[in-house]
């Protein structure tokens, strides 16, 4: 029975792990859709706002940077996720990516850039090149939550406050 358990632990720590390494690093770990008008359609039952990445895949240093410190930060991918409907955006790939590229005038093999959403798809808030670090999101993510009249959760604000700082001094990639 002990050697079961034990299997049965063992296995399911493998089964975590794999599923934990299935994003590619430059997209961190947070748990994204890939269909912006589905999306779009929950936003408008929701309200929720849609928080879209267009990112390179599998990316430059910067780009995987970016994934591995900022789309890792447990409290920057919770809030994504909780208070965002989280779309990514491949921005080197043809297809519904490129499609997406268009739409919204991104450049392709460009640098990541996120963009907050409401349900008809317009922008909440100015769209921003050189987003990099982990306070400068959160402020973006706090400005977006205020634009579309949703709550600011505390930790995301303190988020902000405690990276603020850090991030003056922080050269960009």
């Amino acid at each position: 029975m002990r050697r079961s358990i034990i299997l049965l632990a063992a296995f399911l720590m493998l089964a975590l792990n794999v599923e934990a390494n299935e994003n590619p690093i430059a997209v961190g770990a947070v748990n994204w859709g890939r269909d912006l008008d589905k999306a779009l359609r929950i936003s408008h039952e929701t309200g929720r706002p849609v928080f879209v990445l267009f990112q390179e895949v599998p990316g430059c240093g910067g780009c995987q940077e970016f994934g591995r410190t900022v789309l890792t930060n447990p409290q920057i991918v919770e809030a994504i996720e909780d208070e965002f409907l989280p779309v990514l955006v491949f921005n080197n790939r043809g297809g519904e990516d490129r499609e997406l590229l268009d739409r919204y005038g991104e450049p392709a093999w460009n640098f990541q850039v996120v963009r907050f959403l409401n349900a008809e798809g317009r922008d909440i808030i100015p769209r921003k090149d050189h987003v990099w670090t982990v306070g400068e999101l959160a402020i973006r993510m706090i400005d977006a939550l205020k634009a579309a009249n949703r709550q600011v959760p505390k930790y995301l604000q303190a988020l902000a406050e405690e990276n603020a700082e850090a991030d003056v001094n922080k050269p960009g990639w």
